[in-house]
């Protein structure tokens, strides 16, 4: 239940601070709660599916899901400039940022979607003895 929440939780604040915001730190804030928000959402979803929850193909995609969330999240970063102009800057180019709030609307509400939808996160039973 708890990484459904911080899930859900961080894919709210992606989108709330990227509406809020005008500036990179805004941006990047946004762009960064949405890396993070989507591989646990993810991982939740395939959790719910794997029966054994200490199976190694869980972790193997956990790490892939993560690896290429925050590829794009660089990738974003990277296409929007924030290397070179200081984080407290006004974001100027209307065209940039849009591409930034398709990717992180997109991607949040996938991410709340999973999160609510799995029904529960399943119980570690350390009972063997059944």
């Amino acid at each position: 239940m708890k990484l459904k929440l911080v899930a859900a939780v961080l894919a709210l604040i992606g989108m709330t601070s990227l509406l809020m915001g005008g500036s990179y730190l805004i941006v990047v804030v946004a762009v960064i709660c949405t890396a993070t928000a989507l591989p646990l959402s993810l991982h939740l979803t395939f959790r719910w599916f794997v029966e054994d929850p200490h199976d190694g193909l869980l972790w193997f995609w956990s790490v892939v899901w993560a690896t290429i969330s925050v590829m794009a999240a660089a990738s974003i970063l990277q296409y929007i400039g924030v290397v070179d102009v200081p984080l407290s800057a006004a974001i100027d180019n209307a065209q940039k940022i849009g591409e930034v709030r398709q990717y992180v609307s997109s991607t949040n509400i996938v991410s709340i979607l999973l999160a609510v939808i799995i029904p529960q996160s399943p119980k570690c039973d350390k009972n063997d003895e059944d």
